[in-house]
């Protein structure tokens, strides 16, 4: 059980995740195509992070998000599998076009044939669980992607109210692809999706201001199906894509850009409903990316770093990510810490509680708080840590400036029989700091750095999948 602070110290607290969106897409990272105003707002009136990091795909970042954990702890070492089955082949869109020779077929759920079945253990407490716990109303009006059956679904894991999708993609039109479900059941809404999911946020934010709340916006923005022409129908809305004709923006970059720009308008939106309800000042407000983007599919942009969605390399798993919260974040400040998607987990809790918990569901967590950090204007340190990456078989570790990548067939969630690949596998070393994009491979010339890196990559791997 989370601790109750008084509800005077406790901060309403609203996350904000884009879906594929790139380290270059937005105008405080250096973007000169879009305009992000109201994210870059954010940054400007609190921090922005020039290191953090999630993995490479989307549901296990959010898998991270919710637990504090690494995904391959959580279960979700990939998208979630649907009605029993093991598929490799997730929704559309899902994949990197740099991973789908992997792809396999329909595959059953029989561990012996097919590999452990993706979904969250059950045995896992997800956040909004925790908040609820402690007084919190929760919210959640966008992509879930972490389940597609109870217990592993929004309503029975924490969130009072949700309004959204269970899968990976969505067309932005709610009458194409599944149906957009209010706490369960289906519903019928013409509205574009960015559209509906910032008007239900700030519905619940207005009918929850009396009480702590956690309101959680996952939008399906920037994720295509886009088009590569606007016939028969772009995936921005008329007036979105006007202002890109405008700039001389041609197909496809205009529809990426209107979806883009759209969000940015509805993040505004949120925040203007915040000042509008006196609530600005004790809300903490949190935007990330949950994946890179999709440079080869669409027009995402990783700025100056290598690879993309569905790698290893820091284009898929380094992210915006911007933090809000007056009087506690010192406006102007900029991070270089290297943060990780769990640490909003701990991050969350300990603004609402002031306590952390150190394991979830008998499993240490990774995540660690950033307020001490982040009150210090980003002067204080966090603990150093080894981070990892697994995406069925694209590997990466980290640790002070130096970056190990890999890869092995894909292992299916076979995991032992992994091992031994991975343990004879050769893999590249990058020194960050003064590489950002990974072009010098110094495996050879610092073989100490290497060898520690690749070993407590296979601990971990080991610890993590037994």
């Amino acid at each position: 059980m989370i601790a109750a602070a008084t509800p005077a110290d406790r901060p309403n607290v609203v996350l904000i995740v884009a879906d594929d969106l790139g380290y270059g897409d937005v105008g405080c990272y250096g973007s000169t195509v879009h305009r992000t105003p109201h994210i870059d707002a954010l940054a400007t009136a609190g921090v922005r992070f020039t290191q953090f990091r999630v993995n490479p795909l989307c549901a296990p970042t959010r898998a991270a998000f919710m637990t504090g954990m690494y995904s391959l702890e959580t279960g979700m070492w990939r998208g979630p599998s649907r009605g029993g089955e093991n598929t490799a082949g997730d929704e559309e869109g899902e994949e990197s076009a740099a991973v789908q020779p992997r792809r396999n077929n329909r595959e059953r759920r029989n561990p012996d044939e097919a590999g452990r079945a993706r979904e969250l253990h059950r045995d896992l407490r997800l956040l909004p669980e925790m908040l609820k716990e402690s007084g919190y109303a929760t919210g959640m009006f966008g992509k879930w992607h972490l389940g597609y059956e109870s217990p592993n679904v929004p309503n029975a894991r924490g969130f009072e109210e949700f309004v959204g999708f269970l899968g990976g993609a969505h067309p932005y039109e709610p009458s194409r692809g599944e149906a957009i479900q209010r706490n369960g059941e289906p519903i019928q809404d013409g509205r574009h999706l960015t559209d509906l999911f910032t008007d239900e946020a700030i519905e619940f934010i207005e009918s929850r201001r009396d009480r702590p709340f956690f309101c959680y916006v996952p939008y399906n923005a920037v994720h295509g199906p886009l088009w590569s022409t606007d016939r028969p129908r772009a995936s921005g809305k008329p007036e979105w894509l006007a202002k890109g004709g405008e700039r001389g923006l041609e197909f496809p970059l205009r529809d990426y850009c209107a979806v883009l720009e759209h969000m940015d308008d509805g993040i505004g939106r949120i925040m203007a409903a915040l000042r509008r309800l006196g609530l600005d000042d004790r809300t903490l407000v949190i935007f990330v990316s949950d994946n890179g983007a999709l440079e080869d599919k669409y027009p995402g942009n990783n700025g100056p770093l290598r690879g993309q969605k569905g790698e290893t390399y820091e284009g898929g798993v380094r992210v915006p990510a911007v933090m809000r919260w007056p009087g506690v974040i010192p406006s102007g400040t900029v991070s270089d810490a290297p943060a990780v998607a769990a640490d909003l987990f701990a991050t969350i809790l300990d603004a609402a509680s002031g306590e952390v918990p150190q394991d979830n569901g008998g499993r240490s967590i990774h995540g660690v708080s950033l307020l001490g950090h982040l009150r210090s204007g980003a002067s204080e340190p966090l603990p150093e840590r080894y981070h990892f990456w697994d995406l069925y078989g694209d590997l990466g570790a980290y640790h002070a400036g130096w970056k190990l990548v890999g890869a092995i067939e894909n292992h299916r969630g076979r995991f032992a029989e992994a091992l031994p690949h991975i343990e004879a596998a050769e893999f590249q070393l990058y020194y960050l700091p003064g590489d950002i994009g990974e072009t010098r491979d110094l495996a050879s010339e610092r073989p100490e750095v290497y060898s520690d890196l690749k070993r407590r990559l296979i601990e971990w791997f080991k610890k993590s999948t037994r």
